[in-house]
């Protein structure tokens, strides 16, 4: 494919000579005599300015390189003596040797884009480098946090359980504040360890037996605290469909997430759905809501690291921006898929609740090892 050349130049006869030299040589050309780019098409592979006073050239130079279709394109000056530092990648100096002029063309072409590669090329390494260095200090920070948080989480189930002594029923409250508390954070930490090990791609994955149903049971009894502070009624609607294979922690964390937010955003006395269902080949957890929903330019960006979406007004306090991108990308190291859809393109098939929010979909395979399962399982 030929190289495609913007000439920009005022002066007929001298655009015209240059042209045919370049087409000569294998190149397309383009001529504009103005130098405003309405339609530019395709962006060139090179900008040759035939200009010859300094000025008028130092203007064009800067409007060129404010347009967002020359990007990366390189500029170079057919004379008028003036230096990258006005912006130019190159000058061709004027008489025009035609013997050499499409050899230093080449040249031109030939090093800004080795310049370019070598200039991506070690931007590339650099955000290499800054993600591993940003990843190990988030997972060494989380585990920072969890170890103080570990033996806290252990002597509050030892209060809940009453081996120290019976508690009056405004203790067991307290003590639940503080168990939906402490689980709350290690959500946030475990979160934070996970986006960390997951940046690199899918993480590893220890499967055990689980019993689907059982593990939303856990989830939402888990939040209890905050499901009864915000009045809402939140339904699991069971599969019983027997247990898959899967890494529990994680699953469990993915699924604690999605129903985290979809709790979080909805208004007070609404409605929530963990329905739980499951066929030969897939498991999927769905959670309707009755919230706020999200706007469509944001569907994709909410499962992105910090891409919460804007909420004006919204006066609770927003998460860690985390939870959703996580909960993706567990589904994904299990060869699944998290998924949103707002508002959910159709209802539950049974309850006479409407739920006008979004609805959360986490699934993954069942597969071979899931079928092995469902056998064993039925013994």
């Amino acid at each position: 494919m030929s190289r495609r050349i913007l000439l920009i130049g005022s002066d007929p006869s001298s655009c015209e000579r240059v042209r045919q030299l370049l087409e000569a040589n294998g190149f397309a050309v383009e001529v504009n005599a103005t130098g405003h780019l309405e339609s530019p098409g395709a962006s060139p592979d090179l900008v040759l300015l035939d200009r010859r006073t300094p000025g008028a050239q130092a203007e064009l130079v800067a409007r060129l390189r404010r347009d967002r279709s020359l990007v990366g394109i390189p500029l170079v000056a057919l004379g008028g003596g003036l230096a990258s530092s006005a912006g130019l990648d190159g000058v061709i100096a004027l008489p025009i040797d035609e013997a050499t002029f499409a050899d230093q063309v080449r040249v031109l072409l030939e090093g800004e884009r080795e310049r370019l590669a070598e200039v991506a090329a070690s931007a590339r390494e650099r955000l290499r480098e800054r993600d591993r260095k940003g990843a190990v200090f988030i997972h060494d920070l989380a585990h920072q946090l969890s170890t103080p948080l570990t033996p806290l989480a252990g002597y509050v189930k030892i209060l809940q359980s009453e081996r120290l002594g019976p508690l009056s029923s405004q203790q067991k409250k307290v003590v639940e504040g503080m168990a939906g508390s402490v689980a709350r954070l290690s959500r946030v930490l475990d979160n934070l360890s996970d986006f960390a090990s997951l940046q690199a791609g899918p993480g590893a994955i220890s499967p055990v037996l689980v019993e689907p149903d059982v593990l939303a049971d856990e989830v939402v009894n888990e939040m209890r605290g905050a499901v009864r502070d915000a009045r809402l009624h939140v339904q699991v609607r069971p599969s019983s469909g027997g247990p898959v294979m899967a890494d529990r922690k994680k699953l469990r964390q993915a699924l604690a997430n999605i129903v985290q937010n979809a709790v979080k955003f909805s208004p007070h006395g609404g409605e929530v759905l963990v329905e739980v269902t499951r066929d030969a080949e897939t498991l999927r957890f769905a959670v309707f809501d009755q919230g706020p929903g999200i706007a469509a330019a944001d569907l994709e960006r909410i499962f992105e690291p910090f891409g919460r979406p804007d909420r004006p007004g919204e006066a609770r306090v927003p998460g860690s921006g985390l939870g959703l991108p996580v909960a993706r990308r567990i589904a994904e190291a299990h060869g699944g898929r998290a998924v949103v859809e707002s508002p959910p393109l159709r209802q539950p098939s049974l309850g006479g609740h409407q739920y006008t929010g979004s609805k959360f979909v986490l699934e993954i395979p069942v597969g071979r090892e899931g079928n092995l399962v469902e056998r064993t399982g039925s013994r």
